[in-house]
């Protein structure tokens, strides 16, 4: 900060307009190079202010030179894939009878779900907004679920025909 400062009024005692310049950009280099005699106050603080910023970058505790030397050394240790394995082979998928036992489960919490639903629309009042809200809102939770485990039940026994 200092050095430009010297610099910006080095360059206002040679003219208005090396002053403005200096604001431009490469106007510093521009006159640097035009007037090396008067710019050398500058230079030294410009030398001296490096390696103090560099120090700043690595020492500060949270610096941009800082890194977890702990994780590179055991994310370099791990292997980036199975070593049995390409890039385009896909690894192995459950087994078909577990997914669709899962699917199956799924559908028996969704029926419970659909008779707990039915019972708060019964229930509800025409008059009760926030009610009415936040069961449309439940319904839409529902309606998704039940989408994704029809998608399912249809990848499944699909594949089975």
């Amino acid at each position: 900060m200092i050095g430009r400062i010297l610099l910006i009024g080095a360059a206002f005692s040679i003219s208005v307009w090396w002053g403005l310049g200096v604001f431009l950009p490469f106007g510093p280099l521009l006159f640097r190079l035009s007037y090396p005699d008067m710019a050398p106050t500058s230079r030294y603080f410009r030398l001296a202010a490096m390696p103090c910023f560099l120090a700043c970058l690595v020492w500060q505790p949270t610096g941009l030179m800082r890194f977890n030397q702990d994780e590179v050394s055991k994310s370099a240790s791990e292997p980036a894939a199975p070593a049995n394995h390409y890039a385009i082979e896909q690894i192995a998928q459950p087994l078909t009878e577990e997914r669709r036992a899962a699917n199956e489960k799924e559908f028996q919490r969704l029926k419970k779900w659909s008779e707990a639903l039915r019972l708060k629309k019964r229930d509800l009042l025409h008059s009760d907004t926030q009610g009415n809200i936040a069961y449309d809102a439940e319904l839409s939770q529902y309606e998704a679920a039940l989408a994704k485990a029809t998608s399912e039940k249809q990848a499944l026994f699909g594949s089975a025909k």
